[in-house]
């Protein structure tokens, strides 16, 4: 009896959801005619969404890089050294990372020892201390 007591809320719930997704009625239309007055939405862009994700990840790897490189300099009162292989080393209290993000086709994260760096095919490169922001440029190129 309690099972059935749920499912029924959450079907109210999920109706409830749906209709207020859709406010109001909507006049009915014959054939292809548009109601007067009416707006249309084009669909959204594929290609928008993959760059979402781009982006996503892109940030996504810089956060877990920066992190590596404060539990790094944490641990050892020091920057990790240039280049990516101390992020998997076993040693110095390693690996941070079980590898750097490298399969990225549109940008590439770098650090050089004091700044995290991400270039993007596209646009600006951006930048970034330990410890502070880095500009969305990298990020967000095209």
């Amino acid at each position: 009896m309690l099972g059935l007591l749920v499912v029924v809320t959450i079907l109210g719930v999920l109706a409830a959801i749906a209709l207020s997704g859709n406010p109001g009625t909507t006049p009915k239309t014959v054939g292809n005619a548009m109601p007067t007055g009416s707006n249309t939405t084009s669909p959204r862009n594929v290609a928008s969404g993959a760059q979402e994700a781009t982006v996503a990840g892109c940030q996504a790897d810089y956060a877990t890089i920066a992190q590596a490189i404060g539990t790094y300099r944490a641990l050892n009162g020091t920057a990790p050294p240039a280049g990516t292989s101390w992020a998997s080393a076993t040693v110095n209290g390693g690996p941070f990372l079980q590898s750097w993000p490298s399969d990225a086709k549109s940008y590439t994260i770098t650090w050089n020892g004091s700044t995290l760096n991400v270039l993007p095919v596209h646009g600006l490169a951006s930048h970034g201390s330990y410890g502070t922001s880095s500009p969305a440029s990298g990020c967000f190129a095209n």
